[in-house]
């Protein structure tokens, strides 16, 4: 055979190859489009209102679910269908394939942008102490606690923990419970002295319990100014096409008339509208 037809026949094989690498490529489908194509998304919750919870009819609800549903609507995924998690297993679930977005208006810190990435925050809120009615031991914050040599009650997961620290609180003084009704159990039985929630959690909570109410004031300073977390949906890591998407939607609609007449329901007005990005809190700024 001439050796040109040898020459030939192989640049032909190397062609079809790189066809089909450059095929497979083309038709590989990013999370979004499965999204699209399956018509919903499963988003990880933590029953935590006014944020995420659900109704008495298990209807998905609250600030973060509700932007998040306007969001996807734009992004052509119709459908949020919520798998009720602990707190504490949020991330792990949403690392492990469980859902696909975490929808639980988490705070965006450091420590979690190590292992899920966010958009860009929704909201963005202070903190507050629950405790028995009266406050019989004067607890308004986490230095009194500190001063006082005090429990306090924590969700498994949440910032609080890391903010009660950095007040100055040892361990032994911290008890992590596994959800928001354990917080409240532990201080309505006398085993804490309070319980650490978001300033809306706090309220929410304590408008359903006469046994409990919300310490003020509260104040926690951080870096010389008084802290403010904010929150947002969490992805995979893979997922940055998905979040960035995310986030072109979240540009044009938070702050609009109808993002604070959604919000307003739950608590919401423009006193909470972000200020940060979420690249700045994953950096710590």
């Amino acid at each position: 055979m001439p050796q040109f037809l040898h020459t030939r026949r192989a640049a032909l094989a190397l062609l079809g190859a790189s066809a089909l690498l450059t095929t497979g490529v083309a038709h590989a489908q990013t999370t979004l489009e499965k999204l699209r194509e399956q018509g919903f998304i499963r988003v990880g919750f933590a029953n935590e209102a006014p944020y995420s919870f659900a109704t008495a009819s298990g209807q998905l609800t609250g600030e973060s679910p509700s932007v998040f549903r306007h969001v996807m609507k734009q992004l052509g995924v119709n459908a949020v269908d919520g798998v009720l998690t602990e707190w504490g297993a949020l991330i792990p679930g949403l690392r492990a394939g469980r859902f696909d977005a975490i929808v639980a208006s988490m705070y965006i810190t450091p420590q979690r942008c190590e292992q899920i990435i966010f958009a860009n925050p929704t909201y963005g809120i202070g903190e507050a102490l629950v405790v028995k009615t009266g406050n019989p031991e004067g607890i308004n914050t986490y230095q009194d606690a500190v001063a006082k040599g005090a429990k306090i009650a924590f969700v498994a997961g949440t910032a609080e923990i890391e903010h009660g620290k950095l007040a100055g609180m040892e361990r032994s003084q911290q008890v992590i419970v596994p959800d928001f009704a354990a917080a409240v159990a532990n201080v309505k039985s006398g085993r804490t002295a309070a319980a650490a929630f978001t300033s809306l959690t706090a309220l929410d909570l304590a408008g359903k319990d006469e046994g409990i109410e919300r310490a003020t004031p509260f104040t926690f300073t951080h870096d010389g100014k008084i802290y403010k977390g904010e929150g947002s949906f969490g992805f995979r890591p893979e997922d940055t096409a998905l979040r960035d998407a995310v986030n072109a939607e979240l540009a044009k609609f938070i702050g609009t008339p109808e993002h604070l007449a959604m919000v307003k329901p739950f608590g919401f007005d423009a006193s909470n509208l972000p200020e940060k990005t979420a690249a700045q809190h994953c950096a710590g700024e």
